[in-house]
């Protein structure tokens, strides 16, 4: 398995795979996601082609994209500590979880720590215990908590509802 910076010639697989990564978080939440739209996600992984700031990662075994990360560098003038590093998408595929791919690909981010990095943020969803308990390993903590309540959308047609 090696683990490299993301190339143009990866996109299709890359979307592929998210495509599925998504598909998991859909049926796991319930419909939760929308489809995916394969430009928007292709935005960011072809930035990183062009931007010191967006980091792109894949696992590759046999020319085979099995896992990915997408995360981006910002400077946050409100934090002490202002230098943060956001992953924003990560997946691997599905028969390979478990195998080691995602350790990899957290391992490699990890360099972070090396480049003048405060912190590591990335979201996860409640009721995906599994994602919790994989990024508790690395020492990842609950930091806040975000809510939501879902409303009907006839509500903002109207003004009550």
């Amino acid at each position: 398995m090696k683990i490299r910076k993301f190339e143009k010639e990866d996109i299709l697989q890359v979307l592929e795979l998210c495509r599925e990564v998504r598909n998991h978080h859909r049926e796991f939440l319930g419909g939760y996601f929308a489809e995916q739209d394969d430009e928007m996600e292709k935005v960011g992984f072809m930035q990183s082609l062009e931007s010191d700031k967006i980091i792109a990662l894949v696992a590759e075994e046999e020319n085979e994209i099995q896992g990915y990360l997408l995360a981006e560098r910002k400077f946050s003038p409100y934090l002490e500590k202002s230098n943060v590093v956001n992953v924003s998408n990560f997946g691997v595929k599905a028969g390979m979880r478990g195998n080691g791919i995602g350790r990899k690909l957290m391992d490699f981010l990890y360099f972070c720590k090396n480049e003048n990095v405060d912190e590591i943020r990335l979201g996860v969803f409640n009721k995906n215990t599994g994602a919790c308990r994989f990024y508790e390993k690395y020492g990842f903590e609950p930091f806040e908590q975000r809510m939501n309540i879902m409303v009907r959308k006839e509500c903002f047609r109207k003004t009550k509802c």
